[in-house]
């Protein structure tokens, strides 16, 4: 049978299959069980097959494409307008296909292992991240309640944290060495752990040259260039420069009313790990460009002049994603004239 459209709410266990045929009429609308799932749509003539972007879509979407299929990824936000009556499989499943039909819909990238590998790493080390970061607020907390202050830096937390167990006259019990000691322990080996992924990293840029080319730009390191070929690949999705900065969360939001346009600070929409990577690095590059005479760096001066150290940061990670993406989709590497371009 001929489907315009089939649309799966994934699940783990049981999934919901619509199909809607050319005139947009619901031919069926069933549940099958995981093992029953991918035998059913081997079975389906090549069609165009709708999943919301959520866990296990980009699995189920290359094993679909490799069957011959159109996949298509419909962002999780877009289906949601499309749902009549009471939130349930039965119905996610054909606002699936309806939002999937929209002229102007916006489609998700199909990520491949390479990406979820890469992706995996990045958020792994985020993780540990903010793990090493709990604990040393935790420590410091510890020893603040009895009367010693330690900076804010994990630099000096770890230079001073061993004299302060080695005292024998700051009143700290043995019962609490040994627990910040443990505690101490534990933050060593996370960023034992972080050393490891990072060192990861870099055998995966070598062996990567989207990953060499992003390293070029003022501001992108190992982190930040990996981080970018795991969430966008090589770019081709994104129509012009600015559709990067605006996914990212980089451009301003904006309020309009008749011929009235308000704007307002940044949407910080999208993907807010690559957003903070960049606004970390533009920051970076904007602190070292103070006595500098070239064109990024009197670009930085200029604007900091007329807009202030702040919003020149966010600018500047704007500037860097525009000017990622056509890196990314041109093959080339930075070069200083993309200052005034981009």
């Amino acid at each position: 049978m001929n489907y315009k459209i089939v649309g799966i709410d994934l699940a783990k266990n049981v999934f919901q299959v619509c199909a809607l045929n050319q005139a947009g009429k619901v031919l069926f609308n069933k549940k099958l069980t995981r093992k029953r799932f991918p035998e059913f749509i081997q079975k389906l003539e090549k069609t165009t097959l709708a999943m919301e972007a959520c866990g296990s879509a980009n699995f189920w979407a290359r094993k679909f494409m490799s069957m011959g299929h159109e996949v298509l990824l419909v962002p999780a936000q877009h289906v949601k307008p499309f749902v009549r009556g009471n939130k349930n499989d039965r119905n996610d499943s054909q606002a699936i296909c309806e939002a999937a039909l929209r002229p102007k819909m916006h489609f998700v990238p199909i990520k491949t292992v390479a990406q979820q590998d890469l992706q995996m790493l990045h958020r792994i080390r985020q993780r540990h991240i903010q793990s090493s970061t709990a604990l040393a607020n935790q420590i410091r907390a510890y020893l603040r309640e009895n009367g010693i202050i330690i900076s804010k830096t994990l630099a000096q937390l770890k230079k001073a944290l061993p004299f302060i167990l080695e005292d024998a006259e700051n009143g700290l019990t043995d019962l609490a060495r040994e627990m910040i000691q443990q505690l101490y322990n534990d933050l060593l080996a996370i960023k034992e752990q972080v050393k490891q992924i990072d060192h990861k990293l870099e055998i995966w840029i070598s062996q990567d040259e989207d990953c060499q080319r992003l390293l070029t730009l003022p501001g992108v390191g190992p982190v930040t260039a990996t981080a970018m070929v795991a969430a966008i690949g090589s770019g081709q999705q994104f129509r012009k420069s600015r559709s990067l900065s605006a996914w990212v969360g980089l451009t301003p939001r904006h309020i309009s009313s008749g011929d009235r346009t308000t704007m307002l600070g940044t949407s910080k929409s999208g993907n807010s790990y690559l957003r903070y990577l960049l606004i970390h690095g533009a920051r970076t590059v904007v602190t070292w460009s103070k006595n500098k005479d070239d064109r990024l760096s009197l670009w930085i001066q200029d604007l900091i002049k007329r807009r202030g150290k702040q919003k020149t940061i966010v600018a500047l990670a704007n500037k860097m994603a525009r000017i990622a993406q056509v890196l990314l989709t041109r093959k080339e590497r930075y070069q200083v004239d993309y200052v005034n371009k981009h």
